[in-house]
Formats: C-alpha cells, structure tokens, sequence
C-alpha cells in the first residue's frame, strides 16, 4: 500500500507540472497577442521565463520533499517511548 509521503509527494508534482502548464500556455498567448501572429517571436521571447518557472518548480519539489523527509523522521522518533526516570 502507498503511504501519505508518496501521496503527498505525487499531488505536488501533479500541482507544480500543471502550474508550469498555465503559465507555458498564458505567456504564449500573452506575448503572441502583441506580436501579431508571429509565435515563434513569442515562444523564443518566453523561453527564459519559462525556464526560469520550470527551474521554480523543481526546486520547489525538491525543498517540499526534504520537508516531508524532516517532518517524518520527527514523527518516527515520537513514536519511541523514553523511559522516565522515578
């Protein structure tokens, strides 16, 4: 059975693969209006930001899944009971 990181860690992916979507998809459009036509000016002046979105994205990824990573590591060492002393 998947546990709740793996879940976690498939949603971010889905949420941050479709957020590059949209601003691929509206910067092209955005740009392509004021070039009248010419989507190849439009995808060549867009191609640093989208790099820059998609280099975002991944780091994002990255830093979400070291916190789950953290976060779980504090959850299994809670587990452990400590004996107190009398």
């Amino acid at each position: 059975m998947i546990d709740d990181r793996t879940k976690m860690l498939a949603l971010m992916r889905f949420w941050l693969f479709g957020t590059f979507l949209i601003v691929w998809a509206a910067l092209t459009v955005f740009i392509g209006i004021f070039t009248i036509g010419d989507w190849w000016y439009a995808i060549r002046a867009g191609f640093p930001i989208w790099g820059l979105v998609g280099a975002l994205c991944i780091v994002w990824y990255f830093i979400y899944k070291f916190w789950l990573d953290r976060n779980s590591g504090k959850e299994k060492s809670e587990d452990i009971e400590t004996p107190t002393s009398l």
